[in-house]
Protein backbone atom coordinates (compact mmCIF):
# COMPACT_ATOMS: atom_id res chain seq x y z
CA UNK A 1 0.00 0.00 0.00
CA UNK A 2 1.13 3.41 -0.79
CA UNK A 3 0.97 5.59 2.33
CA UNK A 4 2.42 8.37 0.60
CA UNK A 5 -0.61 9.10 -1.38
CA UNK A 6 -2.97 9.65 1.69
CA UNK A 7 -0.73 11.91 3.89
CA UNK A 8 0.05 14.05 0.50
CA UNK A 9 -3.73 14.63 0.90
CA UNK A 10 -4.18 15.12 4.42
CA UNK A 11 -1.48 17.60 4.16
CA UNK A 12 -3.13 19.31 1.01
CA UNK A 13 -6.70 19.19 2.89
CA UNK A 14 -4.99 20.58 6.22
CA UNK A 15 -3.23 23.68 4.26
CA UNK A 16 -7.04 24.75 2.29
CA UNK A 17 -8.64 24.51 5.76
CA UNK A 18 -5.67 26.84 7.61
CA UNK A 19 -6.00 28.83 4.22
CA UNK A 20 -9.82 29.34 4.22
CA UNK A 21 -9.45 30.06 8.59
CA UNK A 22 -7.02 32.65 7.56
CA UNK A 23 -9.12 34.12 5.37
CA UNK A 24 -11.56 34.44 7.55
CA UNK A 25 -9.95 35.93 10.34
CA UNK A 26 -8.94 38.40 7.60
CA UNK A 27 -12.12 39.28 6.08
CA UNK A 28 -13.26 39.48 9.53
CA UNK A 29 -10.48 41.72 10.81
CA UNK A 30 -11.04 44.01 7.77
CA UNK A 31 -15.04 44.48 9.20
CA UNK A 32 -13.76 45.38 12.90
CA UNK A 33 -14.14 48.43 14.52
CA UNK A 34 -11.69 49.92 17.47
CA UNK A 35 -13.26 51.93 19.96
CA UNK A 36 -11.03 55.01 22.00
CA UNK A 37 -11.03 56.66 24.54
CA UNK A 38 -11.92 60.31 24.95
CA UNK A 39 -8.40 60.75 25.08
CA UNK A 40 -7.65 58.40 22.38
CA UNK A 41 -6.50 55.25 24.12
CA UNK A 42 -7.51 52.19 22.63
CA UNK A 43 -10.46 50.57 24.47
CA UNK A 44 -12.00 47.73 22.94
CA UNK A 45 -11.99 45.73 19.90
CA UNK A 46 -15.19 44.72 17.80
CA UNK A 47 -15.59 42.09 15.58
CA UNK A 48 -17.93 40.75 13.73
CA UNK A 49 -19.36 37.14 13.84
CA UNK A 50 -22.29 36.50 11.86
CA UNK A 51 -25.19 38.41 12.85
CA UNK A 52 -23.49 39.20 16.26
CA UNK A 53 -20.28 40.91 17.03
CA UNK A 54 -17.23 39.91 19.48
CA UNK A 55 -16.35 42.61 21.67
CA UNK A 56 -12.60 42.01 23.21
CA UNK A 57 -11.57 44.80 25.70
CA UNK A 58 -7.86 46.10 25.24
CA UNK A 59 -5.44 45.97 28.34
CA UNK A 60 -2.24 46.25 26.08
CA UNK A 61 -1.96 50.47 26.25
CA UNK A 62 -1.75 51.67 22.91
CA UNK A 63 -3.71 54.30 21.45
CA UNK A 64 -3.92 56.83 18.65
CA UNK A 65 -1.86 60.53 19.59
CA UNK A 66 -2.77 59.98 22.83
CA UNK A 67 -2.86 63.08 24.73
CA UNK A 68 -3.88 63.45 28.36
CA UNK A 69 -3.74 66.70 29.31
CA UNK A 70 -2.60 67.77 33.11
CA UNK A 71 -2.27 63.97 33.86
CA UNK A 72 1.26 63.15 35.48
CA UNK A 73 1.94 59.77 36.29
CA UNK A 74 4.43 57.77 38.38
CA UNK A 75 7.27 58.73 39.08
CA UNK A 76 8.81 54.98 38.85
CA UNK A 77 11.64 55.77 41.35
CA UNK A 78 14.48 53.13 42.18
CA UNK A 79 18.06 53.10 43.75
CA UNK A 80 20.69 53.77 41.38
CA UNK A 81 24.14 54.33 41.98
CA UNK A 82 24.45 56.87 44.99
CA UNK A 83 21.40 58.33 43.46
CA UNK A 84 18.43 57.45 42.36
CA UNK A 85 16.56 57.14 38.59
CA UNK A 86 13.19 58.39 38.37
CA UNK A 87 10.43 57.95 35.24
CA UNK A 88 7.16 59.62 34.99
CA UNK A 89 4.38 60.92 32.11
CA UNK A 90 3.52 63.70 31.52
CA UNK A 91 0.46 64.74 29.20
CA UNK A 92 1.58 62.77 26.22
CA UNK A 93 5.85 62.23 27.10
CA UNK A 94 7.87 60.13 29.31
CA UNK A 95 10.60 61.96 31.12
CA UNK A 96 13.59 60.45 32.97
CA UNK A 97 15.90 61.50 35.58
CA UNK A 98 18.68 60.84 37.35
CA UNK A 99 18.43 62.66 40.66
CA UNK A 100 21.02 62.97 43.89
CA UNK A 101 18.44 65.19 46.03
CA UNK A 102 16.69 63.55 49.18
CA UNK A 103 13.24 65.20 47.65
CA UNK A 104 12.02 64.41 43.61
CA UNK A 105 10.80 67.78 42.01
CA UNK A 106 8.10 67.27 39.00
CA UNK A 107 6.63 70.50 37.42
CA UNK A 108 3.51 68.89 35.42
CA UNK A 109 1.28 70.97 32.92
CA UNK A 110 2.23 73.97 35.54
CA UNK A 111 1.66 71.68 38.82
CA UNK A 112 4.83 71.55 41.17
CA UNK A 113 4.69 68.05 43.27
CA UNK A 114 7.59 67.32 45.07
CA UNK A 115 8.05 63.02 46.60
CA UNK A 116 10.61 62.57 49.43
CA UNK A 117 12.67 59.85 47.78
CA UNK A 118 15.47 59.82 49.91
CA UNK A 119 14.23 59.62 53.03
CA UNK A 120 14.43 56.79 55.56
CA UNK A 121 11.79 54.00 54.82
CA UNK A 122 9.12 54.14 57.04
CA UNK A 123 9.30 50.95 59.13
CA UNK A 124 6.79 48.76 58.77
CA UNK A 125 4.52 49.81 61.83
CA UNK A 126 3.85 46.67 64.47
CA UNK A 127 0.98 44.52 62.99
CA UNK A 128 -0.43 43.99 66.56
CA UNK A 129 -0.90 46.93 68.64
CA UNK A 130 -2.78 48.42 71.99
CA UNK A 131 -5.41 50.77 70.19
CA UNK A 132 -4.50 54.23 69.88
CA UNK A 133 -6.66 56.90 71.15
CA UNK A 134 -7.56 58.09 67.29
CA UNK A 135 -7.69 55.78 64.41
CA UNK A 136 -9.17 57.24 61.23
CA UNK A 137 -10.46 54.31 58.54
CA UNK A 138 -10.86 54.35 54.87
CA UNK A 139 -11.44 51.62 51.84
CA UNK A 140 -11.45 50.94 48.57
CA UNK A 141 -9.84 54.66 47.55
CA UNK A 142 -9.02 52.93 44.22
CA UNK A 143 -7.06 55.28 42.59
CA UNK A 144 -9.06 58.45 43.88
CA UNK A 145 -6.31 60.90 44.96
CA UNK A 146 -9.13 64.16 44.92
CA UNK A 147 -11.21 61.97 47.16
CA UNK A 148 -8.37 61.17 49.90
CA UNK A 149 -7.10 64.13 49.98
CA UNK A 150 -10.47 66.10 50.78
CA UNK A 151 -11.48 62.83 53.11
CA UNK A 152 -8.30 63.07 54.86
CA UNK A 153 -8.42 66.93 55.63
CA UNK A 154 -11.94 66.74 56.69
CA UNK A 155 -10.86 63.69 59.16
CA UNK A 156 -8.30 66.18 60.43
CA UNK A 157 -5.41 63.13 59.59
CA UNK A 158 -3.93 66.28 57.21
CA UNK A 159 -4.22 69.95 57.29
CA UNK A 160 -5.17 72.20 54.75
CA UNK A 161 -1.64 71.88 52.45
CA UNK A 162 -2.11 68.09 52.85
CA UNK A 163 0.40 67.79 55.99
CA UNK A 164 0.17 65.09 58.62
CA UNK A 165 -2.14 66.82 60.97
CA UNK A 166 -2.70 63.41 63.55
CA UNK A 167 -0.02 63.46 65.72
CA UNK A 168 0.38 59.62 67.04
CA UNK A 169 -2.85 58.96 65.82
CA UNK A 170 -3.57 56.20 62.76
CA UNK A 171 -4.62 56.20 59.43
CA UNK A 172 -5.67 52.58 58.44
CA UNK A 173 -6.82 51.91 54.42
CA UNK A 174 -8.65 48.56 54.28
CA UNK A 175 -7.48 47.84 51.06
CA UNK A 176 -8.03 48.68 46.95
CA UNK A 177 -6.26 51.44 47.28
CA UNK A 178 -5.15 51.46 43.55
CA UNK A 179 -7.00 50.28 39.95
CA UNK A 180 -10.35 51.56 38.21
CA UNK A 181 -9.31 55.42 39.30
CA UNK A 182 -6.37 57.01 36.98
CA UNK A 183 -4.66 58.67 39.67
CA UNK A 184 -3.17 54.98 41.74
CA UNK A 185 0.63 56.88 41.67
CA UNK A 186 -0.92 59.66 43.04
CA UNK A 187 -2.97 57.57 45.78
CA UNK A 188 0.42 55.39 46.52
CA UNK A 189 2.84 58.41 46.94
CA UNK A 190 0.38 60.45 48.89
CA UNK A 191 0.30 57.77 51.47
CA UNK A 192 3.95 56.72 51.34
CA UNK A 193 4.59 60.22 52.02
CA UNK A 194 2.28 60.08 54.87
CA UNK A 195 3.43 57.15 56.76
CA UNK A 196 6.76 58.50 56.96
CA UNK A 197 5.48 62.30 58.62
CA UNK A 198 3.03 59.82 60.79
CA UNK A 199 5.95 57.92 61.69
CA UNK A 200 8.01 61.22 63.03
CA UNK A 201 5.11 62.02 64.68
CA UNK A 202 4.71 58.84 66.68
CA UNK A 203 1.82 58.00 64.65
CA UNK A 204 0.89 55.28 61.71
CA UNK A 205 -0.49 54.38 58.36
CA UNK A 206 -1.28 50.80 57.62
CA UNK A 207 -2.27 50.24 54.15
CA UNK A 208 -3.83 46.55 54.56
CA UNK A 209 -3.49 44.91 51.34
CA UNK A 210 -6.64 43.96 49.35
CA UNK A 211 -7.03 41.73 46.33
CA UNK A 212 -6.18 45.22 44.00
CA UNK A 213 -3.24 45.51 45.43
CA UNK A 214 -2.15 41.81 44.94
CA UNK A 215 -3.34 42.17 41.21
CA UNK A 216 -1.30 45.32 40.92
CA UNK A 217 1.99 43.24 41.84
CA UNK A 218 1.44 40.27 39.91
CA UNK A 219 0.81 42.64 36.67
CA UNK A 220 -3.02 41.82 36.15
CA UNK A 221 -3.74 44.83 34.28
CA UNK A 222 -7.56 43.66 33.51
CA UNK A 223 -8.64 46.34 36.38
CA UNK A 224 -6.41 48.87 35.64
CA UNK A 225 -7.86 52.31 34.47
CA UNK A 226 -6.81 52.76 30.51
CA UNK A 227 -5.31 56.27 30.88
CA UNK A 228 -2.82 54.91 33.39
CA UNK A 229 -2.32 51.41 31.62
CA UNK A 230 -1.12 53.29 28.50
CA UNK A 231 1.36 55.82 30.55
CA UNK A 232 2.81 52.76 32.45
CA UNK A 233 3.21 50.32 29.31
CA UNK A 234 4.69 54.29 27.62
CA UNK A 235 7.32 53.45 30.93
CA UNK A 236 8.17 49.84 30.55
CA UNK A 237 5.05 48.76 32.03
CA UNK A 238 2.81 47.93 35.39
CA UNK A 239 4.80 45.14 36.82
CA UNK A 240 8.32 47.53 35.95
CA UNK A 241 6.94 49.88 37.38
CA UNK A 242 5.67 48.46 40.83
CA UNK A 243 9.10 46.03 41.19
CA UNK A 244 10.36 45.39 44.27
CA UNK A 245 13.61 47.54 43.71
CA UNK A 246 10.92 50.45 43.50
CA UNK A 247 10.39 52.60 46.33
CA UNK A 248 6.76 52.14 46.08
CA UNK A 249 7.18 48.58 44.63
CA UNK A 250 9.25 48.03 47.98
CA UNK A 251 6.97 50.02 50.13
CA UNK A 252 4.35 47.93 49.07
CA UNK A 253 5.28 44.38 50.02
CA UNK A 254 5.93 45.29 53.66
CA UNK A 255 2.36 45.89 54.00
CA UNK A 256 0.05 43.78 56.06
CA UNK A 257 -2.84 42.05 54.67
CA UNK A 258 -4.41 41.86 58.51
CA UNK A 259 -4.22 44.39 61.39
CA UNK A 260 -5.13 43.88 65.15
CA UNK A 261 -5.62 47.16 67.25
CA UNK A 262 -6.78 45.89 71.06
CA UNK A 263 -9.95 44.19 70.25
CA UNK A 264 -10.44 45.28 66.79
CA UNK A 265 -9.18 43.31 63.58
CA UNK A 266 -8.61 45.46 60.27
CA UNK A 267 -8.95 42.92 57.55
CA UNK A 268 -10.01 43.85 53.33
CA UNK A 269 -12.37 41.12 52.62
CA UNK A 270 -12.85 39.68 56.04
CA UNK A 271 -11.81 36.81 57.94
CA UNK A 272 -13.85 32.94 56.99
CA UNK A 273 -14.27 29.89 59.44
CA UNK A 274 -11.47 28.53 56.79
CA UNK A 275 -8.92 31.16 57.78
CA UNK A 276 -9.54 30.82 61.33
CA UNK A 277 -8.93 26.80 61.21
CA UNK A 278 -5.71 27.69 59.31
CA UNK A 279 -4.91 28.52 62.87
CA UNK A 280 -2.39 31.46 61.69
CA UNK A 281 -2.06 34.46 63.83
CA UNK A 282 -2.28 37.72 63.01
CA UNK A 283 1.42 37.79 62.19
CA UNK A 284 1.50 34.24 60.40
CA UNK A 285 -0.11 35.34 58.01
CA UNK A 286 1.10 38.76 57.17
CA UNK A 287 4.86 37.42 57.12
CA UNK A 288 3.15 34.51 55.08
CA UNK A 289 2.25 37.17 52.37
CA UNK A 290 5.77 39.24 52.39
CA UNK A 291 7.42 35.88 52.24
CA UNK A 292 5.18 35.77 48.76
CA UNK A 293 6.63 38.57 47.79
CA UNK A 294 10.17 38.01 48.10
CA UNK A 295 9.19 35.17 45.78
CA UNK A 296 9.68 32.36 48.83
CA UNK A 297 8.96 29.44 47.59
CA UNK A 298 8.30 27.18 50.79
CA UNK A 299 5.19 29.01 51.91
CA UNK A 300 2.44 26.21 52.82
CA UNK A 301 -0.94 26.03 50.80
CA UNK A 302 -2.68 26.56 53.87
CA UNK A 303 -1.42 30.18 54.20
CA UNK A 304 -1.71 31.06 51.39
CA UNK A 305 -5.29 29.66 50.84
CA UNK A 306 -5.65 31.68 54.12
CA UNK A 307 -4.76 35.01 52.54
CA UNK A 308 -5.60 34.62 48.56
CA UNK A 309 -8.19 31.54 48.24
CA UNK A 310 -11.56 32.58 47.84
CA UNK A 311 -12.47 32.51 51.47
CA UNK A 312 -8.94 34.04 52.33
CA UNK A 313 -8.67 37.47 53.90
CA UNK A 314 -8.46 39.65 50.76
CA UNK A 315 -11.37 37.98 48.91
CA UNK A 316 -13.67 36.79 51.44
CA UNK A 317 -17.88 38.53 50.98
CA UNK A 318 -19.32 35.72 53.46
CA UNK A 319 -20.31 38.52 55.95
CA UNK A 320 -22.38 40.28 53.51
CA UNK A 321 -23.18 38.27 50.06
CA UNK A 322 -25.12 35.46 49.89
CA UNK A 323 -23.16 33.42 46.97
CA UNK A 324 -20.03 33.30 48.99
CA UNK A 325 -21.79 31.51 51.54
CA UNK A 326 -22.59 33.97 54.50
CA UNK A 327 -20.83 33.64 57.66
CA UNK A 328 -23.28 32.29 60.82
CA UNK A 329 -23.17 34.03 63.95
CA UNK A 330 -21.25 31.65 65.42
CA UNK A 331 -18.49 31.67 62.50
CA UNK A 332 -17.95 35.27 63.65
CA UNK A 333 -17.40 34.07 66.73
CA UNK A 334 -15.30 31.57 66.25
CA UNK A 335 -13.07 34.37 64.82
CA UNK A 336 -13.32 36.62 67.58
CA UNK A 337 -12.38 34.40 70.14
CA UNK A 338 -9.44 32.75 67.83
CA UNK A 339 -8.03 36.17 67.71
CA UNK A 340 -8.90 37.57 70.92
CA UNK A 341 -10.87 40.35 69.49
CA UNK A 342 -14.56 42.20 69.35
CA UNK A 343 -14.87 43.45 66.10
CA UNK A 344 -14.03 43.10 62.37
CA UNK A 345 -13.83 46.29 59.98
CA UNK A 346 -13.60 45.44 56.62
CA UNK A 347 -13.98 46.76 52.87
CA UNK A 348 -13.93 44.74 49.73
CA UNK A 349 -17.98 44.61 49.50
CA UNK A 350 -19.87 47.34 48.80
CA UNK A 351 -22.69 48.69 51.31
CA UNK A 352 -24.66 52.11 50.98
CA UNK A 353 -23.56 53.20 54.32
CA UNK A 354 -20.64 52.75 57.00
CA UNK A 355 -22.38 49.62 58.23
CA UNK A 356 -22.43 48.06 62.04
CA UNK A 357 -23.68 43.79 60.98
CA UNK A 358 -23.40 40.83 62.91
CA UNK A 359 -24.85 42.70 66.26
CA UNK A 360 -22.19 45.41 66.18
CA UNK A 361 -18.84 42.26 65.83
CA UNK A 362 -18.49 43.44 61.75
CA UNK A 363 -18.20 47.06 60.73
CA UNK A 364 -18.39 47.31 56.45
CA UNK A 365 -16.67 50.46 55.49
CA UNK A 366 -17.00 49.75 51.40
CA UNK A 367 -19.07 52.81 50.34
CA UNK A 368 -16.64 53.33 47.04
CA UNK A 369 -20.09 54.42 44.76
CA UNK A 370 -21.86 57.92 44.18
CA UNK A 371 -25.46 56.24 45.46
CA UNK A 372 -23.59 55.27 48.96
CA UNK A 373 -23.42 57.72 51.61
CA UNK A 374 -19.91 59.80 51.87
CA UNK A 375 -18.91 58.25 55.24
CA UNK A 376 -15.97 57.11 57.32
CA UNK A 377 -15.56 55.26 59.78
CA UNK A 378 -13.14 56.39 63.36
CA UNK A 379 -12.16 55.18 66.91
CA UNK A 380 -12.02 57.70 69.50
CA UNK A 381 -10.75 55.96 72.50
CA UNK A 382 -11.59 52.85 71.29
CA UNK A 383 -15.15 53.41 70.47
CA UNK A 384 -16.14 53.49 67.00
CA UNK A 385 -18.46 56.86 65.25
CA UNK A 386 -19.34 57.59 61.31
CA UNK A 387 -18.71 60.67 60.28
CA UNK A 388 -18.98 62.81 56.97
CA UNK A 389 -16.57 63.16 54.42
CA UNK A 390 -15.90 64.45 51.16
CA UNK A 391 -17.92 63.18 47.87
CA UNK A 392 -16.14 60.97 46.11
CA UNK A 393 -16.56 62.53 42.50
CA UNK A 394 -16.45 59.06 40.70
CA UNK A 395 -16.94 58.12 36.91
CA UNK A 396 -18.96 55.80 35.81
CA UNK A 397 -19.13 52.29 36.73
CA UNK A 398 -18.08 51.64 33.25
CA UNK A 399 -16.16 53.45 30.77
CA UNK A 400 -18.33 55.67 28.66
CA UNK A 401 -18.71 54.80 24.99
CA UNK A 402 -16.13 56.14 22.97
CA UNK A 403 -15.72 57.46 19.36
CA UNK A 404 -15.10 54.08 16.78
CA UNK A 405 -12.75 53.60 13.36
CA UNK A 406 -12.13 50.81 11.18
CA UNK A 407 -9.47 49.00 11.64
CA UNK A 408 -6.71 49.36 8.80
CA UNK A 409 -4.82 46.20 7.87
CA UNK A 410 -2.70 48.37 6.08
CA UNK A 411 -1.68 50.35 9.21
CA UNK A 412 1.44 48.60 10.91
CA UNK A 413 0.53 50.41 13.75
CA UNK A 414 -2.79 48.75 13.57
CA UNK A 415 -0.71 45.08 13.39
CA UNK A 416 1.18 46.48 16.30
CA UNK A 417 -2.05 47.21 18.63
CA UNK A 418 -3.17 43.98 17.51
CA UNK A 419 -0.08 42.48 18.22
CA UNK A 420 0.42 43.91 21.75
CA UNK A 421 -3.27 42.88 22.95
CA UNK A 422 -3.38 39.27 21.79
CA UNK A 423 0.76 39.37 23.59
CA UNK A 424 -1.27 40.68 26.65
CA UNK A 425 -3.77 38.53 26.29
CA UNK A 426 -1.33 35.78 26.81
CA UNK A 427 0.49 36.88 29.88
CA UNK A 428 -2.55 37.44 31.86
CA UNK A 429 -3.32 33.57 30.65
CA UNK A 430 -0.36 32.82 32.33
CA UNK A 431 -0.95 34.75 35.95
CA UNK A 432 -1.18 32.02 38.74
CA UNK A 433 -4.80 31.96 39.96
CA UNK A 434 -5.50 32.21 42.51
CA UNK A 435 -2.04 32.74 43.35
Amino acid sequence: MNVKRPLRWFAITLLILLTLLLAAVAMALSHSTLELTAHGVHQRLYVPLGKGEAKISMFAGTGDSVSLPAFLDGPIVRPDGGGWSATWFCEDRVVRQQVSAPQLEINCAGQRTAYPIGAPAAKPAADVLSMPAKVAVLSDIEGNLHFLDGALQRLSVTDSSGTWNYGDGHLVVVGDAVDRGREVFGVLWRLYALSLQAQRAGGAVHLVLGNHEQYLLRGNTTRANLDHLFALDQMGGQQQAFAADTVIGQWLRVQPVILQMGGVLFTHGGISRQTVDSSLSVQRLNEAMRTYWRGGASIPTPALDAILGKHGVTQYRGYLDAESGLATAADIEHALRRFDASIIVVGHTLVEKVSVLHGGRVIAVDVNTNEAADEALVFENGMPRVVAVVNRALGPEESPPGRKRRLVLTDARDWQALGSTVQRSYELSRLPHPY
